[in-house]
């Protein structure tokens, strides 16, 4: 919903928008990162080391949950959510924000 309100705001959307989109996505990223990573450890933990191969599919499960948390850096992610809850800074437009 956040991401549609900014996208409707067009050339209206103000730095404060943009800021607050930015951490709430941010945000969404380190959790689903976190999420993804925790999950996918504890499927093998479960399954063995007999799920790293094709048959049931965990291998590409697990290169995609790589690819999510490698694709854009989760370092800078972390670094942006924090800076805004200590010290109410929005994030500086970069590529990765």
């Amino acid at each position: 919903e956040a991401l549609e309100r900014a996208w409707q705001r067009g050339d209206a959307l103000t730095v404060d928008d943009r800021g607050r989109l930015a951490v709430d996505v941010a945000f969404a990223k380190v959790l689903a990162s976190r999420a993804v990573l925790d999950i996918t450890s504890k499927i093998f933990e479960v399954t063995g080391p007999g799920a790293t191969g094709s048959a049931w599919g965990f291998d590409r499960f697990w290169r995609n949950a790589r690819t999510l948390t490698l694709h854009d850096r989760l370092a800078y992610k972390i670094h942006d959510v924090g800076q805004w809850f200590l010290n109410e800074q929005w994030p500086t437009p970069s590529f990765y924000s």
